[in-house]
């Protein structure tokens, strides 16, 4: 499987704090069916002012401590961007970490506030999309305006851009509306990817088999699986 996102690449956010930590959670992600696991900082000002060239940095040597711990997986590096304006000024200096490019765009996760959009966000993700970048609109399930006003995401959906929702929604862990509304998601074909979004050992944890599990009980097997596989592997492909 395939996991576009997570918080592994420690000391950078709010997930893995420490290098065994995170040599942990990649064991676990490969103890779970995980075999490419994209690494995707947070990048939201204010907060984390991660900067891409010290994030290529910081990956590189962690590739090489995964490899000197003989962890047998594949690591790409990505981002996970909060929206705001300052998005702009990250495009015009190359400066977002992107996971790939997909139909001729670089893709990278756009998170949204947990309860509203700001005002203005299409005309933002159309600017994006001109730029040729491709926002994937992490976990919608999560944020309160996209569920009561499941038209403010059909927007984004209808501009093409990719939707991923988080293993742990679709087992409970963030509440039975996100629950219900990842699974309304999942049946109206509307997923690209399912992810992991993990930050840690124990309750946001590397679980993207448990994620798959419950989406198979909605949509059958092997659709499933090609929103652990097939379209996330298009979605990091770097051609």
């Amino acid at each position: 499987m395939i996991d576009i996102h997570s918080h592994i690449l420690p000391g950078v956010d709010d997930g893995a704090r420490t290098l065994d930590e995170a040599l942990d959670m990649l064991r676990m992600a490969v103890d779970t069916g995980v075999t490419i696991q994209v690494l995707t900082p947070h990048i939201h000002y204010g907060r984390y002012e991660n900067q891409k060239a010290d994030l290529q940095q910081r990956f590189a040597v962690f590739q090489d401590q995964v490899d000197s711990a003989n962890i047998k997986i594949g690591l790409q590096l990505g981002s996970e961007v909060r929206i705001g304006t300052e998005i702009m000024q990250l495009v015009a200096q190359d400066a977002i970490p992107t996971l790939g490019v997909y139909n001729g765009k670089k893709t990278f996760l756009l998170e949204f506030p947990r309860i509203d959009v700001p005002v203005g966000y299409e005309n933002l993700v159309k600017w994006l999309i001109n730029k040729n970048y491709l926002p994937i609109i992490v976990h919608p399930e999560r944020n309160q305006t996209f569920v009561r006003l499941p038209q403010k995401l059909k927007i984004l959906t209808d501009m093409g851009c990719p939707l991923q929702i988080t293993a742990s929604s679709l087992t409970g862990l963030f509440g039975e509306e996100a629950q219900q509304n990842a699974e309304l998601l999942l049946q109206e074909g509307r997923v690209s990817a399912i992810a992991s979004d993990c930050h840690n050992l124990k309750g946001r944890k590397p679980n993207l088999n448990e994620g798959v599990l419950a989406a198979q009980s909605l949509i059958g097997a092997s659709v499933a699986e090609t929103l652990v596989t097939t379209v996330p592997n298009q979605l990091i492909a770097n051609v």
